[in-house]
């Protein structure tokens, strides 16, 4: 399967994200079974957000946009990608080009974001690579996450996040959003250091699960 096609974003071609982490199957964040892309860097720095390794901009790692594009593609059992961070709107150039690439070879595949902008905000006021990548999403989770406002609902942390469905693929879920959220799932990454992906229930989950790893002997950055 080749996805190498050029693609123009902005007047200029953009051929790298720079990444936290990234998984290939999981049921936790989006409709079905789903990649998941976790972009590094976010200037909201919210308290208690669950994930603020992946704020600082200077770390993570480079990855080419085809060469991610290609890891989606090869799993065929995946109905499409979820997108968070840190902050996706951050890097929605590079982002376009991984959505047109992937969507290029497999029309039938769905991409939900996560962002701690507004969807209005962006909409009016949204740069061009912005406002693209907004019109190839199916599903935008808009909203920064406030820890005193914490709530168990699906693909939310907290009451003032709002789910957007921006074409018709999933709107069967629009009755569905005060349900509990999808849990938590846990892997172990190459070094053999368990990863958990998903939205806790409950604040203070990532402390929680530090002190557990921590008991057993293994120390989580």
């Amino acid at each position: 399967m080749t996805t190498h096609a050029v693609f123009q974003t902005s007047g200029s071609l953009v051929a790298r994200l720079r990444l936290a982490r990234y998984v290939l199957r999981s049921e936790v964040l989006g409709p079905g079974v789903r990649g998941v892309v976790w972009v590094q860097g976010c200037a909201r720095n919210c308290p208690g957000c669950t994930a603020p390794e992946t704020h600082d901009f200077s770390l993570g790692f480079e990855m080419d946009v085809v060469d991610l594009a290609d890891r989606f593609l090869y799993s065929p059992d995946l109905e499409g990608l979820t997108i968070s961070g840190g902050e996706p709107m951050e890097q929605a150039e590079g982002l376009v080009l991984l959505v047109e690439m992937i969507r290029k070879s497999r029309e039938d595949f769905s991409f939900f974001c996560f962002t701690g902008d507004r969807l209005s905000r962006l909409q009016e006021f949204g740069t061009p690579a912005q406002k693209r990548l907004l019109e190839a999403l199916d599903v935008l989770v808009d909203g920064p996450y406030v820890q005193e406002l914490h709530a168990d609902l699906l693909w939310r942390g907290s009451r003032n996040q709002c789910v957007h469905f921006l074409t018709d693929r999933y709107r069967e879920y629009e009755n569905r959003l005060s349900e509990p959220g999808q849990g938590v799932e846990f892997e172990f990454d190459e070094r053999g250091v368990p990863q958990w992906t998903g939205i806790p229930p409950r604040p203070g989950f990532r402390d929680e699960y530090r002190e557990k790893m921590r008991a057993h002997g293994i120390v989580i950055s």
